[in-house]
């Protein structure tokens, strides 16, 4: 329910500066650049492309023409702050003190650096976007410097509405026609905003096939100047429907997206998949998590018809990818077009008990699609090795673009092309891109549905997700720190629906309880022993550590965290850049020292001062003089 654009816009502004030093060849200089058509759509979770007669020309012109990546995430549990990984300047202007949000501005790109965290006043929206100085600093605006038309049609951010879309005008696109509130999620009386101007509401009109409709009119245009050019094309799809928002948050009145008459009679048996985490017998996670009701029949079939809305929704998505494709082709610009389609979130229906969902750092919440076509993007491949997030979209798009910010970025350019190394140092080097990301929230946690509409106050967690394969061997970890004091650790090959929770036992024994607890006193366990066996200690201090880099991580640290770690360690004395090589039992001691990832208390907004200690570089890893012996610098 939060801003998809903000995933984009925002993202953009996360991007740093691309070297613009680089030589430049006779051949390449007069080569046109690439354009670019980014489809974003709402709330779309990874498993709705699980079988392709859901999306079948998704299928047929995105994934079996281009690249399919596994392992991409949304940083944050709502559709605004995503976006907004696109704008954050550096050095721009700080916001007024308010006892919410104290803001640490400095250079963009994941939430904990833009400071915009939800979808309304005083942590977050159009007016308070356009407070913080972010407008003009947008992805749209450096792609205009760069040479490119830009245009934009469907939904942009939170709060721009009706009452403000006039005298807060979007900048960076040669036009837009963008969904406005409080019509923004109403599938069938959508409001949109033409270039700044005043609303115009189409009442009995399909918002998707508006978006559409737009969409296609601006490619036309695009293709008729002699300029490359960028379409934004971001449809309400398939976000639960919202006939009026509700910006004070009081209430949620969400239900079964609508679809188009054409489409209402598709899968009319289609169900949610029972897996383990489908209404477990026994509560499971934390916090207000482990406190939900198992759902009854009504609500199982409800959510099930959910679900189904949500396949029916997306048809005219499939339509449009259908139609750009079509149309490209048709005026000989596809074989030099980029085609990004993605989400700004995910989504839950019936895991772990929840209602309709995405606030939480659970993959069906993170996890969403992204698939790329483009020039010299081989076909049909599946990237199952990388991890990459929103950042690293934007900045991609930027150096596709070969564009440049003014400010530094916190993402790492997406292996497009998927290249092949032979050269030991190249293969090296590929190794070291990002095999991990981040998820942080710190509002009101939000079940939508009829039998929904809770906001859960206990509801900020940060969430790191480390991907890394070793000798053949994938480890994939879901690691949670919650400011309720309770971690959860989930092994992902093991455990893929995140059923069993590795750190209950310690979280039995209060919050933040140390790695090496002992059992508590009553308890009929050894009074000697750890409740955590040390193996699995030996893994969450390393959890804890990459953690503790990222929750306050800006530019480099971000996609290279064990640099931050092991900033002594070079090549020839075996550099450190994934996880797989902090396991070796030389780091044991150095890891166990390091401060651990905490809160001071649960409270809205983020607040820096309540999630003490951030990452100093004296606690970072130097080899003594022996070898042997490993010291850590710095007090704690």
């Amino acid at each position: 329910m939060l801003s998809l654009l903000y995933s984009l816009t925002a993202f953009a502004a996360a991007t740093s500066a691309i070297a613009a030093t680089a030589e430049v060849t006779p051949a390449a200089a007069t080569k046109p650049k690439p354009n670019i058509v980014l489809i974003l759509t709402d709330d779309q979770d990874k498993g709705t492309l699980a079988q392709a007669r859901w999306l079948p020309r998704i299928h047929k012109y995105l994934v079996d023409e281009g690249v399919y990546y596994e392992n991409f995430f949304a940083p944050v549990r709502n559709s605004q702050p995503p976006q907004l990984s696109q704008y954050a300047p550096r050095g721009g202007p700080r916001p007024p003190p308010t006892r919410w949000i104290e803001l640490t501005l400095s250079q963009v790109s994941y939430a904990h650096n833009h400071n915009i965290t939800f979808v309304s006043p005083p942590w977050g929206g159009w007016d308070v976007f356009n407070k913080y100085g972010y407008v003009q600093h947008t992805l749209h605006d450096f792609l205009q410097e760069a040479g490119y038309n830009t245009y934009y049609t469907g939904k942009f951010m939170n709060d721009h509405n009706e009452n403000n879309c006039e005298s807060l005008p979007v900048s960076g696109f040669n036009s837009s026609d963008i969904l406005v509130d409080p019509y923004t999620y109403d599938y069938w009386s959508p409001g949109f905003s033409r270039d700044n101007g005043p609303v115009k509401v189409h009442k009995g009109e399909y918002s998707t096939d508006l978006v559409k409709d737009k969409a296609l009119d601006y490619l036309d245009t695009a293709l008729d100047e002699d300029r490359p050019f960028f379409l934004g094309i971001a449809p309400i799809a398939c976000h639960s429907w919202l006939s009026k928002i509700d910006t004070k948050l009081e209430h949620i009145q969400a239900d079964i997206p609508a679809s188009h008459p054409r489409h209402a009679r598709l899968f009319p048996t289609e169900q949610l998949p029972r897996t383990e985490s489908w209404n477990p017998e026994e509560p499971q996670g934390v916090s207000w998590v482990r406190t939900l009701p198992r759902l009854n029949s009504t609500q199982e079939a409800y959510l099930d018809e959910f679900f189904r809305g949500r396949l029916r929704a997306l048809q005219v998505v499939d339509e449009i990818v259908e139609d750009v494709v079509k149309r490209l082709e048709d005026a000989g610009q596809l074989d030099n077009t980029y085609i990004f389609y993605t989400a700004d979130n995910g989504y839950a229906l019936g895991t772990h008990r929840r209602q309709p969902g995405k606030t939480l750092g659970y993959e069906e919440d993170i996890h969403v699609p992204l698939i790329v076509r483009g020039p010299g993007v081989k076909k049909g491949v599946v990237d199952s090795l990388s991890s990459y997030g929103m950042v690293d979209l934007s900045r991609t798009i930027l150096d596709v673009a070969e564009a440049a910010t003014d400010y530094h970025n916190d993402g790492v350019k997406i292996n497009l092309h998927q290249e092949s190394h032979t050269d030991a140092d190249a293969i090296a080097v590929a190794s070291r891109l990002a095999r991990h990301s981040i998820s942080e929230y710190w509002v009101l946690g939000v079940e939508e549905g009829i039998y929904g509409g809770t906001l859960r106050a206990n509801n900020t967690y940060r969430t790191l997700r480390v991907h890394d394969t070793h000798e053949g061997e994938t480890t994939t970890y879901s690691y949670s720190v919650w400011c309720t004091g309770e971690r959860e650790l989930y092994d992902l090959e093991e455990d893929p629906h995140q059923v069993r929770n590795l750190l209950a036992p310690l979280n039995a024994e209060g919050p933040f309880a140390p790695f090496d607890a002992t059992a508590s006193p009553d308890a009929d366990a050894d009074a000697t022993a750890t409740v955590l066996p040390t193996d699995l200690q030996i893994v969450l201090h390393r959890l804890d550590a990459l953690l503790l880099v990222l929750k306050a991580c800006t530019g480099q640290a971000c996609h290279q965290p064990y640099k931050e770690l092991f900033p002594h360690l070079t090549d020839s004395a075996g550099e450190i850049f994934k996880f797989s090589q902090t396991l070796d039992p030389r780091f044991d001691a150095y890891f166990a020292a390091l401060p651990k990832v905490r809160f001071s208390q649960c409270a809205l907004g983020y607040q820096t001062r309540l999630e003490k200690p951030d990452w100093k570089s004296e606690w970072a890893f130097r080899p003594s003089a022996s070898a042997s012996r490993l010291v850590l610098q710095g007090g704690m």
